[in-house]
This record gives structure tokens, sequence and C-alpha cells, in this order.
């Protein structure tokens, strides 16, 4: 009796340590799956504080951005109160008053003739065609495309004084406009490049070979400093030869003949731009002052580059006008 009483205990033990054992087996996973969900809790929360925190960062950087574009805005809008001052300082100002424009020869060509009277407010112009080195200050503050033969946005070596070429007529206005300028109209061209007396180069009335870049000289543009016995009465330089200049006007063979005489814009519409003052590949008769062309004003070319201009600023006309008042006062 004794006997199975202990075997009884004995197998009553061994069913219980093992029901304990298949306890703390079963448990094995639902205690490891608690403690995955405990470290995806705890791993959510750490996110959720992370991603709070971003979001408080992305506000802070949205509050300094706007500031900074604030900012950036009021240094735009000072630059540009500025700059008719700066070109005002940096640009020849040519003097209110008559010019006679066109060709009188009867031989010229007939996009020259007939020549006529035009007048013209005070303006201002570059002494120089936009350079290489002052174009590409213009792309790299913009981000706007360089010309088509730069290489890495930059200019061939040793060509930062050259006139920046393979600019359309839209690439040139874009440039003026950015430094607060506007491309010069036909009539303004001319009369910066030959004055008031009707002569037919920059320098006066017979063609001088070491005044100019034409002919194929060196095959290619020169510095815009390169002939300064070629410059215009009003003291500007490359306008004759180097590189054709675009100026704003249509072009129209025939607008001569109907031209305003008071400050003309050239014609309404066209399928050219004005270019005028020939370039290094042409001959003599091309950079006479009176010499015209035109161009597709989405063509780029080696021989093209342009210069700027600007009309009076309004301060400078209000106080000149104000002189003779003082004066009489």
């Amino acid at each position: 009796m004794e006997s199975s009483t202990w075997v009884w205990w004995l197998l009553t033990c061994v069913f219980s340590l093992y029901f304990v054992i298949l306890l703390l087996e079963f448990n094995k996973p639902a205690k490891k799956l608690m403690e995955q969900i405990d470290a995806q809790e705890k791993r959510r929360m750490e996110m959720e504080q992370r991603w709070t925190k971003m979001r408080e960062d992305a506000a802070a950087l949205r509050g300094k951005l706007e500031a900074l574009e604030e900012e950036w805005e009021d240094l735009e809008k000072r630059r540009k109160e500025l700059l008719p001052q700066a070109n005002v300082r940096r640009m020849v100002k040519i003097p209110a008053g008559p010019f006679f424009m066109g060709a009188r020869a009867e031989d010229s060509p007939s996009n020259e003739r007939p020549v006529h009277t035009v007048y013209l407010p005070v303006y201002y112009i570059s002494p120089y065609p936009v350079t290489n080195l002052e174009y590409r200050e213009f792309v790299n503050c913009t981000g706007y495309k360089s010309p088509m033969h730069w290489q890495r946005g930059t200019y061939p070596t040793g060509t930062g004084k050259h006139p920046v070429t393979n600019v359309s007529w839209h690439d040139a206005k874009a440039y003026a406009e950015w430094i607060g300028a506007r491309l010069p109209t036909e009539a303004e061209w001319e009369k910066a490049g030959r004055g008031t007396d009707e002569r037919l180069y920059p320098w006066g009335t017979r063609f001088v070979d070491e005044r100019c870049n034409s002919n194929n000289l060196m095959g290619g543009t020169l510095p815009v400093d390169e002939f300064p016995m070629g410059r215009s009465p009003y003291g500007l330089w490359d306008m004759a030869g180097n590189v054709y200049e675009w100026c704003e006007d249509y072009y129209d063979e025939n607008f001569y003949k109907t031209s305003p005489a008071n400050n003309p814009k050239g014609p309404e519409g066209g399928q050219e731009r004005v270019v005028r003052g020939g370039s290094f590949q042409e001959n003599r008769p091309q950079v006479r002052a009176t010499h015209r062309a035109g161009t597709g004003e989405h063509m780029t070319r080696e021989t093209v580059g342009f210069r700027v201009a600007m009309s009076e600023p309004r301060d400078q006309g209000e106080s000149r006008k104000a002189e003779p008042q003082m004066a009489e006062a």
C-alpha cells in the first residue's frame, strides 16, 4: 500500500513537473512577443519624439527661410534702386540734340538712305561691349545659361576682356535688365558711334586698319580696350569691328524712309533685330558707322555681342530741369 502511494506521488510530481515545463515552454513565445511589442512601442515613442522634433526644426527652418527670402527681396530691391546711379557712373553720357543718321553718299546701300535728322534726348551708353568676365558674373549670380562655346560655365582661357559672343538678342536683353539697363536703340547706337559731324568711322572719315579689329586681323575677337585710337567722339571703344552689337530695334531695310525725327524706336515688328558695328570678319564697308544689318533674335553667332544703354534717370532729369528755376530764383 505504501509502495503504491509512493509511486502515485512520484508520478504526480513527474506529471506536475512536466506540466510546469510545458507551461514555461508555452509562455516563451508569448514572453518574446511581449518583449518585441515593448521594444516596438519604445521605438514608436522614440520615432514620434524624433518626428515632433523634426517638425519643430522644419518650422524653425521655414521661419529662417522666409526671413532670408524677405532679406533677399530687400537686398534685390535695394540693388535695383542703386543700379541707375551705378550705371550713370560707369556709362558715358550722350547729350541731347540732333544728329544726321544714315549715309549721304549715292553709292551707299539703300538701307542706309536717305540721311535724315534725328533728335535724341539725353541717354547713357556703356563705353565698352559687355565682356566675357562681366557676362560670367551674370551667369553665376542668376543661373542663366552660358554661351554655347564656354566650358564648365566659363569662357576660354585668356578671353576675360574679350566681348562676349554667341549670345542671342534675348540673352543680351536678359543681361541688360539684370543690371538695370537696356539695349540701345539703333539711333542711339549710331549717334554714340559717330557723333554729329557725319563721319563714316568712329575716329573720322578715312578708314585706318590699325584702329579696329576687322579684315580677320587676328582671326577672332580681341580685348575691348585694344584700340584707343579707334574711339568715337564720345570716347566709346569698339564701335567698329571686333563684334556686331545687338540693338533694341526690329530691322527693316526701308525704315529710314519713314523714320520719325524724334527718338525713333524702330519698326513695331519684324523678323529680325538690328545689329551694328561690323565684326572682326568684315572689311571696311561693313565697319562704317552707318552700316546696318539684321539677324534673327534667337540666333547666336561668334561675331555678335552687345553693349548696354540707359535712359536718363528720372532724378537726373528732374535736377537738370530744376537748375534754370534755381538760377531765376
